[in-house]
């Protein structure tokens, strides 16, 4: 089964911006190899001033929460990585976007966190909530 995985998501950027400008949840959709969904991306700072992201995403309709491992914003660009779980497979997706106004789009994959085989790659897009 392929997985979006980015879930977006993960991924924003806006250039020149700070952290709390990305604040605020993204809704969208992801599409793969053999798969499609809904995605949600909310960013928001963190109180270190870091940028923080929760990523969940809906595969055959069943929502995926996924556990963000990185973030890194730079200029208008932005790559999330994170985990999560389908069936009895721990799966790791990287997603990176870029930001135009308030839409967020980009591409993703996603390998096993066992063996790092490739599962599935695809795109996806997001529009702030």
């Amino acid at each position: 089964m392929r997985l979006f995985a980015f879930t977006l998501i993960a991924l924003i950027s806006i250039a020149g911006a700070t952290a709390a400008d990305l604040s605020g949840t993204y809704k969208g959709t992801w599409t793969g190899g053999q798969a499609d969904g809904e995605l949600t991306l909310t960013l928001r700072a963190g109180d270190d001033g870091a940028t923080k992201a929760d990523v969940s995403f809906t595969i055959a309709g069943q929502p995926v929460q996924c556990k963000v491992t990185s973030i890194k914003v730079d200029g208008s660009k932005l790559v999330v990585v994170y985990e999560f779980d389908l069936g009895d497979a721990r799966l790791e997706s990287t997603v990176s976007g870029t930001f135009t106004d308030k839409t967020i789009e980009g591409s993703y994959k996603t390998k096993s966190v066992g063996d790092g085989s490739p599962v599935d790659e695809g795109t996806w897009k997001a529009t702030a909530a």
